[in-house]
């Protein structure tokens, strides 16, 4: 199967609006370089599985935030929030995302098994993987078969992946149960559903004024929850999600539109103030405007 490109297009939720496969063999084979791909916060109901090849890497999933070095990664369960940004310069990874039933159709026994009791558990929103663990690493190595078997069709491949993927459930059924430091209860997957409005509201608006009371009335809450959510999920403010998803944006437009002048996109973007910007961009991207363009 061909190698997928990575999006950042959403619903009203933050969902990802990608079909990942064919209905006949549903999961997407990535290599992203982080320098060229941004992960923003985001969900899709298909399981991820993320191997780190080069850099280093921060990912927030689950209210936590994990630091990958090349050769770990993590799982991302079903419907979980997660984003991921570079502390170093470069990185690279390669990501599988797949509907369970690339494995097993659902109440079959295998699903039932090993599929459903994954799906459920409360409080497994994700895990780390660490070539230092041998289960995790074996989860890492069938990932990395997988991902290659895939991509380059090689022999049989779908029952190659459908088999290293299996054998991946059967691993993470088997040692799940310690995975409880992080609970991901009832009331963590509520306080998810509603930044997952506030976020499509901020991706909706960002392009003109936006005030926090805004922000927390488009998911139906006080300033004081919107302020608690961001922090003990985001790991931000609702002012500096604001500012770096102009950022991130202004960053792809000075590369796409050439005839623009930088001033015109900031103020386009929600700057009101270039020299503000120009402190923000350098602080958010080691360059300045006209260096990163260039």
């Amino acid at each position: 199967m061909a190698l997928s490109y990575s999006t950042d297009k959403t619903d009203e939720t933050g969902k990802e609006l990608l079909t990942y496969g064919t209905p006949d063999f549903p999961i997407s084979f990535f290599f992203d370089d982080l320098t060229k791909v941004k992960v923003p916060w985001h969900w899709h109901d298909e399981l991820e599985i993320v191997i780190i090849l080069s850099g280093i890497v921060s990912v927030y999933i689950g209210g936590c935030e994990l630091i990958l070095r090349s050769g770990e990664g993590y799982f991302a369960n079903s419907g979980v929030l997660h984003s991921a940004n570079l502390i170093t310069e470069s990185a690279t990874q390669h990501a599988l995302v797949f509907d369970p039933r690339v494995i097993a159709t659902p109440d079959d026994i295998v699903w039932n098994t090993y599929i459903s009791p994954i799906l459920t558990h409360e409080n497994l929103p994700f895990i780390k993987l660490s070539s230092d663990i041998i289960w995790q690493n074996d989860i890492l190595s069938y990932a990395e078969r997988a991902w290659y078997d895939g991509v380059y069709e090689r022999s049989d491949f779908a029952l190659s992946v459908r088999s290293s993927l299996s054998k991946i459930a059967s691993l993470i059924v088997k040692n799940m149960d310690p995975q409880t430091e992080h609970p991901f209860t009832s009331k963590t997957q509520r306080d998810e559903l509603r930044i997952k409005k506030t976020l499509y509201f901020i991706e909706k608006n960002f392009k003109g004024p936006i005030t926090i009371e805004e922000i927390a009335a488009s998911s139906n809450i006080s300033v004081s929850t919107l302020l608690r959510l961001y922090h003990d999920i985001l790991h931000t403010t609702p002012v500096q999600y604001v500012i770096k998803y102009r950022l991130e944006h202004i960053a792809g437009e000075l590369l796409v539109d050439r005839s623009s002048s930088i001033s015109d996109i900031a103020y386009s973007c929600g700057f009101n103030d270039i020299s503000y910007f120009n402190r923000c961009f350098l602080k958010a991207f080691g360059k300045t405007p006209s260096e990163y363009r260039n």
